[in-house]
């Protein structure tokens, strides 16, 4: 007999050629076992059935979703994760958003809700100094972190940026073209990126040997109106800073949104410095001088990680891995103005 072809046949096809019911093939392909199952199994090789990927996943007791619980999706930096986990996410598997709005309420809700519903969470939670996302770990479900290390961190796999490095860079950059007055917007430092680059940051100046003024540094929120807010408070000191070093993308683009409204030049009365860089960094003007990191390759590494010990049944110990980043030297640094005024008059002489 000819064989139908795959797109044509279904689970209804398979219980009717059988004589039995679609619950019963449904349990035989769970791996129960029923009645007739010799001639459920002729069926299905002579109608040449596949079963879907649902049918694989209730087999195996899987759902074949992975979850990614991201703080804010409006940021271009967890968009580009979430790119990077696609990208690596294969044809069987699907990925389900959760984003929590910067809320710990919610993102405490989704956790609990996604038990169950999914194989593994890839996440980036909002603190770290909680227990929350290792409520996981007491059902064995995996997760993996994506640029945070919790109290529990040793239990989970991780992929993550090297922090620090970038804010020696930025603040290293700013000391080479003469700037002292250097100050820093920064996030939370109950995460791991807003801790490690305040690190940094702090290191490269005392290298320097340059004294940290506490009104220098401000922690924010990693929001756009947090980095406007910072930057007002900054150009209000007596001794403003010459140079700025912001500490993500969103901060960034608010503390260039204050610097115009008060009608500040860059680069000629204050340099700026990002970490992340953006689509639109060199259509600004003067283009924008940035540390930049590949966020895709976070998410397909993350994702990776996620698949591999999904794959291995959960005995894949914990990885770990290190995303690197570099200096994209644009337009929006230059020599602090009295180092302009000093290197104009030799010039002159």
């Amino acid at each position: 007999m000819r064989r139908s072809t795959l797109s044509t046949v279904t689970i209804t096809d398979v219980a009717k050629r059988v004589g039995v019911s679609v619950a019963t093939i449904s349990r035989y392909l769970s791996g129960f076992t029923v009645r007739n199952q010799e001639q459920i199994r002729e069926a299905i090789i002579e109608l040449n059935y596949r079963p879907s990927a649902a049918a694989r996943n209730l087999k195996s007791g899987r759902t074949g979703i992975i979850a990614i619980v991201v703080p804010d999706i409006t940021n271009p930096f967890f968009a580009s994760i979430v790119e990077g986990a696609e990208s690596a996410v294969g044809e069987d598997r699907m990925i389900l958003l959760v984003n929590t709005g910067d809320s710990r309420e919610r993102e405490e809700k989704a956790l609990s809700q996604l038990f169950g519903r999914v194989d593994g969470v890839i996440m980036a939670p909002l603190t770290e100094d909680e227990q929350g996302p290792s409520f996981f770990s007491q059902f064995g479900l995996p997760i993996v972190f994506v640029d945070r290390v919790t109290k529990d961190g040793e239990k989970f796999s991780s992929v993550l940026t090297d922090n620090a490095k970038g804010a020696r860079l930025a603040t290293d950059y700013l000391i080479s073209l003469s700037h002292r007055k250097i100050s820093m917007i920064g996030g939370p430092c109950s995460t791991t990126p807003g801790k490690k680059r305040a690190d940094g940051y702090r290191a490269a100046l005392k290298e320097g040997e340059i004294t940290l003024l506490n009104e220098y540094f401000i922690e924010s929120d990693f929001s756009e109106a947090g980095g406007y807010a910072a930057m007002s408070q900054l150009l209000e000191i007596d001794a403003p800073p010459t140079a700025v070093f912001v500490a993500n993308n969103l901060m960034t683009i608010g503390a260039l949104h204050a610097l115009r409204d008060r009608g500040v030049s860059i680069p000629s009365e204050i340099s700026i410095i990002g970490f992340d860089d953006l689509e639109f960094a060199e259509l600004i003007n003067p283009p924008l001088t940035v540390i930049a990191r590949d966020a895709r390759l976070q998410g397909s590494q993350a994702m990776d990680l996620m698949i591999k010990h999904l794959n291995n049944g959960g005995a894949t110990p914990p990885e770990h891995s290190m995303v690197d980043v570099h200096l994209v030297e644009r337009g929006s640094c230059a020599l602090p103005r009295e180092s302009q005024k000093i290197r104009s008059n030799k010039i002159n002489h």
